[in-house]
């Protein structure tokens, strides 16, 4: 007997994302119902894209803010002809530095324990002394949060953006996707990003499927735990800081052993 077996579980990662963890759920044994609730691409603007290269290039220092910052900005960087080398690069988290080392980034610090904002905050090399009057770019898609600049520039630094992919609201017929795993109310479902939990709420109202908000929540990080309860969800929400697929799939396991 697997782990998992008998839990239906609602994976809403994008798709590009979305696979690896949904095949991990069914090793385990568990039912996975594929629901992305983000699609990620890169910019149409080549202008807009060329103007945050020159930016990185003059940079000393660059942050990755995710995976698809890493996987965006660095194909950005070498379309550009924007050479990392000599740069110090900082990733949010586990995942993130991963998808930079795959594409031969190396010596990537990241916080050792809080996979967020705050623990990038909370590095060394990122407080006063060291990044007072030093250029630094910031890679993340069109729109993200404000917090991490608003720091950097308090503490002395000069801090660019580079926005080098966007996030669109899917097309996914939710209602046909639980039919398809002939599922009513999924066991537990998945939401990696505050993003992927609204338009996740937003695709529950608009379908009338409203007692998915009855629905056990897995979320990644205290910001997005904070918005479950607010946003309709009648039970408090499971929490995991790191957002790697192995690092769910422990979490969904010991939930499902507890549920047992």
């Amino acid at each position: 007997m697997q782990p998992l077996d008998g839990f239906a579980v609602l994976v809403t990662r994008p798709r590009d994302q979305n696979e690896p963890l949904a095949e991990a759920i069914e090793t385990a044994g568990g039912t996975a119902i594929r629901a992305p609730m983000i699609i990620v691409a890169g910019l149409d603007d080549d202008q807009t894209a060329a103007a945050a290269a020159h930016r990185a290039a003059a940079a000393e220092v660059m942050i990755f803010v995710s995976r698809n910052a890493a996987r965006f900005g660095v194909e950005l960087l070498q379309s550009s002809g924007v050479s990392l080398e000599g740069k110090t690069v900082y990733a949010v988290g586990l995942g993130t530095r991963a998808a930079l080392e795959t594409l031969q980034v190396a010596d990537v610090t990241t916080p050792a324990r809080e996979f967020s904002t705050e623990g990038l905050l909370e590095l060394e090399g990122l407080q006063e002394p060291r990044i007072k009057g030093r250029q630094i770019v910031i890679f993340r898609g069109v729109g993200g949060r404000e917090d991490l600049a608003k720091t950097l520039r308090l503490r002395g630094a000069e801090v660019g953006y580079c926005e080098c992919y966007e996030r669109r609201k899917p097309s996914v017929d939710l209602a046909a996707e639980l039919a398809r795993a002939k599922v009513k109310v999924p066991d537990i479902g998945l939401a990696t990003s505050l993003e992927g939990l609204s338009n996740l709420v937003e695709k529950i109202e608009e379908e009338g499927i409203d007692r998915l908000f009855d629905m056990q929540m897995l979320v990644v990080g205290a910001r997005v735990a904070r918005e479950v309860e607010s946003m309709g969800f009648t039970l408090p929400p499971l929490v995991v800081e790191n957002p790697s697929d192995q690092s769910i799939v422990h979490r969904l396991i010991k939930w499902a052993e507890e549920e047992a």
